[in-house]
This record gives structure tokens, C-alpha cells and sequence, in this order.
């Protein structure tokens, strides 16, 4: 089986008109409408940049304030 794959919206009219000269050569045709969707790649979940660093602190005496304070020299 050979598949045709119009990408662009096409008029009835000429959709008939393509499959009638297919038919002439004897070729057997036949019109799907797709959606865009339904062709449409799936899309991968995205991975959480900060999953790999959730146990870094495990087990460590600190927290937000501390880190702050010593990251912006705030007294």
C-alpha cells in the first residue's frame, strides 16, 4: 500500500478530481480526513530540575534563612 498525504486543506471538488484521474489509471483510492491531533507527536513529561538535589541536605542542620544570609552577606 502507498499512502498520499496532502498537507494542506484541499476543496471537495479537487479532492474528487484527484481521486477520479487515479481511478482512470486504475489505481484504487480512497479519501481519509485526518486531524492535526490525532497525527500530532506526544509530548515526553518534562523531568523536574530539582529531583536530583532533593536529598543533598538530608541530614544537615540547615535551612532557607541560613542560606540566604550567607548568600546575600545579610547580618
Amino acid at each position: 500500500m502507498t499512502e498520499l498525504v496532502l498537507k494542506n486543506r484541499v476543496s471537495k471538488q479537487k479532492l474528487h478530481s484527484i481521486v477520479t484521474f487515479l481511478q482512470a489509471w486504475g489505481i484504487d483510492a480512497e479519501v481519509k480526513n485526518t486531524h492535526k491531533r490525532a497525527v500530532s507527536k506526544k509530548i515526553a513529561p518534562q523531568k523536574d530540575p530539582f529531583a536530583d538535589v532533593w536529598g543533598m541536605w538530608e541530614g544537615r542542620e540547615i535551612d532557607g534563612k541560613t542560606l540566604r544570609k550567607q548568600a546575600w552577606g545579610i547580618e
